[in-house]
């Protein structure tokens, strides 16, 4: 039988993977679009690429912070 802590700790990376997954396509998924409206504003073609790459740069930030928080808060606790 699994120790409360543990199921504890499981629940956690769920959401704490979840969380990050999601950031992840909203980051894209809002880079792309912006990048389809200005397509259609200007008339072009290759901005929603260029605003997809934005918007993946910008999520593997975020997620490169979310963790690295996480990681700092776990260090501590088990001081």
């Amino acid at each position: 039988m699994m120790k409360r802590e543990d199921k504890q700790q499981i629940v956690n990376m769920l959401a704490l993977i979840s969380q990050l997954g999601i950031t992840m396509l909203v980051s894209i998924m809002l880079g792309t679009f912006a990048g389809m409206f200005i397509d259609k504003e200007l008339g072009t073609n290759y901005i929603s690429v260029i605003g997809f790459f934005i918007g993946s740069a910008g999520g593997f930030r975020s997620v490169y912070i979310m963790v690295k928080k996480y990681l700092r808060k776990k260090t501590r606790n088990t001081k």
